[in-house]
């Protein structure tokens, strides 16, 4: 990953498979809704698997590194970060 900082993020239903290693690596962020499919937690009380801003997290305090850590333990690269300008910054 480039120095960038990570601004925003989303769970691709569709490529998740449920294994739920974003879970255990973050689980202040993520968890696996009723279809076996990781969730983001919002600090509105909800959840998505939409694109959403980092500052939006239930867990807002998380660091960049624990983001990625997560992204990076999806079997199938389902969780996708973005920096500051919207760019994709994983997977590359």
């Amino acid at each position: 990953m480039s120095d960038k900082k990570i601004t925003s993020l989303k769970v691709d239903r569709d490529t998740c498979i449920g294994a739920a290693p974003c879970v255990a690596t973050a689980s202040n962020v993520f968890e696996l809704d009723d279809e076996q499919k990781a969730v983001i937690k919002l600090k509105s009380g909800e959840k998505t698997s939409d694109r959403v801003s980092k500052i939006d997290l239930q867990d807002e305090t998380i660091t960049d590194e624990t983001l990625l850590a997560a992204a990076q333990s999806c079997p199938v690269r389902a969780i996708y970060l973005y920096d500051e300008e919207g760019n994709q910054i994983f997977p590359a």
